[in-house]
């Protein structure tokens, strides 16, 4: 599981801004396709990468903020 957080983690901020509200795959550390729809991304991945085991998920609008209150 941590290593499918580090590499939504490791997004730059330009790609996750640029995909904001997007579904993405990674494959390698490298998205290899973005769509608004699920369906278009994963018909991609099958279609395109048959043997590979992809990251897939869906990039938040914007960042989320987080408080820390002592």
């Amino acid at each position: 599981m941590q290593d499918i957080i580090s590499n939504f983690e490791s997004l730059s901020e330009e790609e996750s801004s640029k995909y904001a509200g997007e579904w993405i795959a990674i494959i390698s550390n490298k998205i290899v396709v973005h769509s608004k729809s699920f369906k278009e991304v994963y018909e991609f991945i099958r279609k395109n990468y048959p043997n590979e085991k992809p990251l897939i998920g869906k990039l938040p609008e914007s960042n989320p903020i987080v408080l820390s209150i002592s």
